[in-house]
């Protein structure tokens, strides 16, 4: 009996033991997760510039920075910039962007997909807080941002994938404590929206880069 309770109690600690010795031999490795979407197999790539409701000039920049982190992703991408939609749709002969002047665009320019994109600008919108005891008060200014993508198949005029992104985010901040002169601080929006596009830019082209995970393998 005394032999086969110390027999009983060592078959119950060998998972542990073993599950021990296991995770003792692992080490971790990174491991490369390829892009959701590759798009090597489109030959050539059309583009619409991005278009915007803001009459600042970030619509070049949008374009730009958006067929750049793809590159930077899937350097063998090629793209074919078609200038702006406005332009683009008169030398197809269309009013508006629908399957039919996307078809009519892979036609004439010969790409076999076509990207379009537009973001939109909000305007300011002031936030204001006061402290309890009202010594104090602090308002500051934010804007919105939001920034769509589209993919689309130029010989059907199907959405093969779209994405958006939105953000708000501060453009000034004014500040009065009692006793104390009035603290005031702006950055001019047209001077910011342009680091805010490129952060929407580089959330909504999430599925065309690759990412990394670590992950624990036994040692060989």
């Amino acid at each position: 009996m005394r032999s086969f309770r110390r027999t009983g109690h060592f078959t119950l600690r060998l998972p542990v033991v073993l599950a021990v010795l296991f995770v003792g031999c692992a080490h971790t490795v990174v491991v490369e997760i390829p892009p959701r979407i590759d798009l090597g197999s489109y030959q050539t790539i059309g583009v619409v510039e991005f278009s915007s409701n803001s009459t600042d000039k970030l619509n070049q920049f949008a374009t730009q920075r958006f067929m750049s982190v793809i590159q930077k992703a899937q350097p063998r991408v090629r793209f074919l910039e078609l200038g702006s939609q406005t332009e683009l749709l008169k030398s197809v002969d269309r009013e508006k962007l629908d399957p039919g002047a996307v078809k009519a665009i892979g036609k004439r320019y010969g790409v076999t997909t076509v990207f379009t994109g537009t973001y939109e600008i909000s305007d300011l919108k002031p936030k204001v807080s006061l402290d309890q005891g009202l010594s104090s008060l602090s308002a500051s200014a934010v804007v919105n941002m939001s920034l769509n993508a589209k993919q689309w198949d130029a010989d059907t005029g199907a959405t093969l994938w779209t994405n958006s992104r939105y953000g708000e985010w501060p453009v000034g901040n004014v500040e009065k404590e009692s006793g104390k002169p009035v603290s005031f601080s702006i950055s001019l929006p047209e001077d910011r929206y342009g680091h805010f596009v490129a952060k929407l830019v580089y959330g909504v082209t999430d599925d065309f880069r690759p990412h990394y995970e670590k992950r624990k393998v036994p040692r060989q």
